[in-house]
């Protein structure tokens, strides 16, 4: 069973925005003005024996062309059994989709990823939460369980493009593919108690391993225990129900 979870990050088109007479004003723009500047993939490989494997690549404009970032994803989601993302359906699916046809380039699995009629092989837990509660954002999916994204928020994507800063942009998508995936198994896995955190135990121990070349994952590489709550007045605590 392979597992792709993807995450773009973006900035504004100026030349696109500026054919449209489009006046940036704070909001996200719409998504056709978007150019893909950073992509990170999450791949997570289960054996039948129950061992799993994992792989995190990204691609940037700090070592390649917009081109090759979205050839880049279209090589990794290739032969997944699924694709997670967070709003990949609205958003990073759309934004890659655009870029791709101005490129004129060929990405099939890409284009199926962004297919709903085909069930099961895109899990977009934005998507999933939208039909069923209020809107969230991923930080604030991810912060009940004490997953840790956007922990540097004080800088924007932009911002680290100006500043050429690509290390720093690439673990900030790292992080949010990291993010996406726990958060799934945290939301999807809800029916198996403990499923969620015992893939997390086994991620970190692999996040401990390759600290050295992935930085991003180090802030993953420990598991907060579930919440303890205790009752003084009874002498009580949440062991004893």
């Amino acid at each position: 069973m392979k597992t792709v979870t993807i995450d773009v990050e973006t900035t504004l088109d100026e030349e696109a925005a500026n054919r449209c007479s489009y006046v940036p004003t704070g909001d996200f723009a719409p998504f056709p003005l978007h150019q893909i500047v950073c992509a990170s993939a999450l791949v997570v490989i289960e054996s039948p024996k129950g061992e799993s494997f994992y792989a995190l690549e990204t691609f940037s404009r700090g070592s390649m062309s917009e081109r090759g970032i979205i050839l880049s994803l279209e090589t990794v989601v290739d032969d997944a059994d699924v694709v997670v993302s967070f709003n990949g359906y609205q958003f990073d699916l759309p934004v890659i989709r655009a870029r791709a046809a101005l490129y004129e380039l060929h990405i099939p699995r890409l284009i199926e990823t962004h297919n709903r009629s085909r069930v099961g092989k895109h899990l977009d837990l934005f998507d999933q939460l939208k039909r069923t509660a209020s809107p969230a954002g991923l930080a604030q999916v991810c912060a009940p369980f004490g997953i840790p994204v956007k922990q540097e928020s004080a800088n924007t994507v932009a911002d680290l493009v100006v500043r050429n800063d690509w290390a720093a942009l690439e673990a900030y998508c790292e992080s949010d593919v990291i993010g996406s995936w726990l958060a799934s198994l945290f939301w999807n896995k809800v029916h198996e108690p403990g499923a969620a955190q015992t893939a997390w135990r086994a991620f970190a121990s692999w996040a401990v391993e390759h600290a050295s070349e992935y930085p991003s994952v180090a802030a993953f590489a420990s598991v907060p225990e579930p919440p303890r709550q205790t009752y003084p007045s009874r002498g009580l605590d949440d062991l004893d129900f």
